[in-house]
């Protein structure tokens, strides 16, 4: 029996080679060899067909950039951690920009007492819970005085009954609204921009009715006063103080 032994490598050196048959080789040889060249033959042609294509018709690939290189991207997402844990160290840290101005240097550990005023402080803030954490607004003398008209509504007009006050002292936390006129409402039953104010306090000033019932009020009391058992009253008050 003849053995054939395939040495036809991958190299172009060796690719080149001729395929001959010797005389002396036996016609399964022959055949072998034969089939070989032919093999060799069509990969040569299929390579030559892919090179001499025009661009238009090769498929084109998109890549994604995340793919080229992901070990810069595995440096990137570890710099931004180490970069925000820097600076949750440095908010917590003792040494400012503001360092050298201090004439103390600041406690690094905070006592009990210390703990409860900032979060009695903190509390101060809102009302609570409850009602959905409203904020404490920055009194100024308009609201102030708004607040007071309100605290003494049952005074200013005796003919409507008001509950009484829940507190005798001016709130803390109290929030502002705006009526909005409805576009149901008649144009009688809405204010003009002349009678819209500012304040209650303006509102009250430039109302005719109440400036004439307060004009009133202040003659009876005056009247009173001026009466003798009034004055024997006052007399007998002084007298006891001085006792």
């Amino acid at each position: 029996m003849d053995f054939l032994i395939d040495t036809l490598g991958d190299n172009a050196a060796e690719n080149s080679c001729n395929f001959k048959s010797n005389s002396t080789s036996t016609p399964a040889i022959k055949e072998f060899l034969a089939f070989k060249e032919q093999l060799f033959n069509s990969q040569e042609n299929k390579v030559k067909a892919k090179t001499n294509k025009p661009l238009s018709s090769r498929p084109h690939i998109h890549q994604k950039s995340s793919t080229y290189m992901p070990s810069i991207t595995k440096h990137r997402v570890q710099g931004t951690s180490v970069s925000t844990e820097l600076k949750d160290a440095l908010t917590k840290s003792v040494i400012t920009p503001n360092f050298e101005e201090l004439h103390q240097v600041p406690s690094y550990k905070v006592g009990k007492k210390a703990l409860q005023k900032e979060k009695k402080k903190e509390k101060e803030k809102t009302k609570g819970k409850k009602w959905y954490g409203m904020p404490r607004t920055e009194m100024t003398e308009e609201l102030q005085r708004d607040l007071e008209v309100l605290q003494m509504r049952s005074v200013l007009d005796p003919k409507h009954f008001y509950k009484k006050n829940d507190l005798q002292v001016l709130p803390k936390y109290f929030q502002i609204g705006v009526v909005m006129d409805s576009p149901l409402d008649y144009y009688n039953s809405r204010l003009t921009k002349k009678e819209r104010k500012n304040t209650l306090v303006d509102e009250l000033l430039a109302d005719a009715e109440f400036q004439k019932y307060n004009k009133h009020k202040y003659k009876e009391i005056m009247e009173e006063k001026q009466k003798t058992h009034y004055k024997a009253w006052k007399q007998a008050k002084k007298n006891k103080k001085k006792k």
